[in-house]
């Protein structure tokens, strides 16, 4: 059942965790159409689709489960107007994370923002594992990721941060789950704290875009995001990205591209345990001479 009710006059609509996917696929029935600029909450479930038993301090049941159902994903929602060539932009406005966590078999209380165990306190900082769009062709699992979004595990993709999905076919088909309540870069163990979750965002959509890539708007910097099998052909794809956009930015030659990409920018790595490994290169949003806005048109006229 989808949801729409008014905050300040402002429509907000509301997607329930059943209404779900296990991969992306432009075969999926859309289970809500909107416009751009629209809000919209997911609710998700964890990344083992609510099967678990969290109401000790350990997992009892995890051997059991059905693991057809990992990474959930809620939707896919039809951006109308988002064709092929199009970016879809998400804004994540507020990630609202359950009262229990788990990572391996560990279970964690959440109590006013905040994991207790033992000696130690983190604070909650939520990362959207899965955000992604139908792919090219074909179908993809919710575990995996790639140049349509999916399974990055990146930290950049928090509160706060703006997401820009290429549109790959018509209407986009966005879908996300798999929220953690806290994950560091590498995501070393292979999870974060997995968490039920209810994820706040605003669609927008821009009629072009910079490069064939995942972008995340974050905290002053631009990051491009690439995932392959190895961390040898992501960093090198994911450098070929970002000399392009700097290329279209500043209308520079390719090895002046990477001179400033050299001289500025900080590569690093999403997480390293997916069947692809997802790296990043952050971009200073001071060096650019033009928003990303603008730099979408230019891409668009290219």
């Amino acid at each position: 059942m989808l949801v729409r009710f008014k905050r300040l006059k402002i429509l907000i609509l509301r997607i329930p965790s059943n209404l779900r996917v296990y991969s992306f696929s432009a075969s999926h029935k859309p289970v809500l159409k909107v416009k751009p600029n629209s809000l919209i909450v997911f609710e998700v479930k964890d990344a083992f689709d609510g099967q678990l038993d969290l109401s000790g301090e350990y997992l009892s049941n995890v051997d059991t489960v059905d693991r057809s159902r990992v990474n959930p994903a809620t939707g896919p929602v039809w951006v109308e107007g988002a064709k092929p060539g199009y970016t879809i932009e998400v804004e994540i406005l507020n990630v609202k994370v359950g009262d229990r966590g788990f990572i391996g078999r560990r279970v964690f209380k959440i109590l006013d923002n905040t994991i207790e165990a033992e000696s130690f306190k983190i604070p909650v900082k939520p990362v959207i594992g899965v955000i992604g769009v139908a792919p090219p062709e074909g179908e993809v699992s919710t575990i995996e990721q790639g140049d349509f979004g999916g399974n990055l595990d990146t930290s950049e993709i928090t509160v706060g941060s703006k997401v820009f999905l290429p549109v790959w076919v018509e209407g986009g088909l966005l879908a996300l789950g798999d929220v953690h309540a806290v994950q560091g870069d590498g995501e070393v163990s292979g999870q974060g704290l997995e968490v039920p979750a209810e994820v706040e965002v605003k669609i927008k959509l821009h009629r072009g875009r910079v490069v064939d890539k995942v972008l995340v708007d974050y905290n002053g910097s631009l990051t491009v995001l690439s995932s392959s099998k190895n961390l040898e052909e992501a960093i090198e794809d994911v450098l070929g990205a970002a000399k392009k956009l700097l290329q279209k930015a500043f209308k520079l030659d390719e090895q002046t591209a990477l001179t400033l990409l050299s001289l500025t920018s900080n590569l690093g790595v999403s997480q390293i345990v997916n069947p692809k490994k997802t790296v990043k290169i952050k971009i200073p949003k001071n060096i650019l001479p033009i928003n990303l806005d603008e730099l979408i048109k230019i891409g668009a006229e290219l």
